[in-house]
């Protein structure tokens, strides 16, 4: 039975539940995810079990467990080792948020407070790390050592694509393309893995696994455009996430840099240090200039692009329901983005 969206539901609610009716046909698949996710966590200690059940249990979409149970559905039977794969990538999600969480020093996640907020850097920290080490405890659990390396790799590539985005703080001269390879690491690695390992756990052949690694890759640096993009231009309270945590941080994102790109010399120096400064009235400024310098519709042309590389390799799939709602998925992706930049669109 599919999922009714209830209009009386608050906006984070409806959006939440209109993802999970597009879910439909993995719904109880997503369903034993969800419980295999709350069984781990008395694999932890008991001392440290009340901090892993909070972090594991906010009201995350479940992107990349979805993704990876979709690829094992298109490419044959969704099996209990894509049960799994979709408990280790959700676990190096979270554990990644938690770590974000901390160097942005966001108070909201989900809707709730933080890890940060409620117990501080320093456990927090070790709590990131905590389900790090899990998600490759548990990904050493497969009699293919394939998913360890796969796993492993992806970590440590989102984890490198922190550390360059951390040296990048407040460059102003950083390029598109090192924003984009950056984005790549962050967010299209992980993408990138679940859709290929929900593969390759199937057995699909070579092309296969490299059409749903190009999939989750596009996919993946897509959706970390547009929630660039809900940084600056969303409302916390829809979001549920403390937002323009990016510009405070130094972090400079697609629109900034494109706006940037209009000016250069002492001009740039000085639009940069008013985005830095993030006060309010200055804030409206740049928000301001950004819808009147074609910023909008330019950022929404780049995340449309990386859509349609992944509709390239959507189209190189086995067709059946379950590619059939990866496409669903990116029109999804696709149409929000639409909404958030709907301003520079319709003008």
């Amino acid at each position: 039975m599919g999922v009714v969206v209830n209009s009386n539901l608050s906006s984070t609610d409806r959006e939440y539940a209109s993802l999970m009716k597009l879910l439909d046909p993995i719904a109880p698949e997503l369903a034993r995810v969800e419980d295999a996710l709350a069984e781990q966590v008395s694999a932890f200690d008991a001392g440290v079990t009340d901090f892993v059940h909070y972090v594991l249990g906010g009201s995350g979409k479940r992107l990349r467990p979805s993704l990876a149970l979709l690829a094992g559905g298109t490419t044959g039977e969704i099996s209990g080792g894509h049960i799994t794969l979709g408990v280790i990538v959700e676990l190096v999600h979270v554990a990644t948020l938690v770590h974000d969480d901390v160097l942005d020093e966001a108070d909201l996640r989900h809707g709730l407070p933080t890890s940060n907020y409620r117990w501080g850097n320093e456990i927090s920290v070790l709590l990131g790390d905590c389900l790090f080490a899990h998600a490759l405890r548990l990904a050493a659990s497969y009699p293919t050592t394939v998913v360890c390396r796969k796993v492993s790799e992806a970590t440590n590539t989102v984890c490198a694509g922190e550390i360059l985005q951390t040296q990048k703080r407040f460059e102003l001269d950083l390029s598109l393309d090192n924003y984009l390879e950056i984005i790549n690491m962050k967010t299209g690695a992980l993408f990138a893995a679940s859709c290929e390992l929900g593969g390759l756990l199937n057995g699909a052949p070579p092309p296969v696994v490299k059409s749903l690694q190009g999939f989750g890759s596009n996919l993946g640096i897509a959706y970390q455009i547009y929630d660039d993009c809900v940084d600056l231009f969303g409302q916390e309270r829809q979001a549920g996430k403390s937002l323009g945590t990016d510009v405070k941080k130094g972090k400079l994102t697609l629109p900034l840099l494109l706006l940037l790109q209009h000016v250069d010399g002492a001009s740039r120096r000085e639009l940069g240090d008013i985005v830095f400064r993030n006060e309010p009235r200055e804030r409206a400024r740049v928000l301001s200039a950004i819808m009147g310098n074609g910023v909008m519709a330019e950022s929404l042309m780049t995340i449309e692009r990386y859509i349609n590389g992944a509709a390239v390799a959507l189209s190189e799939l086995p067709a059946n329901v379950y590619s059939e709602t990866l496409g669903t998925l990116l029109s999804y992706i696709g149409e929000k983005s639409r909404l958030l930049l709907k301003e520079e669109v319709v003008a």
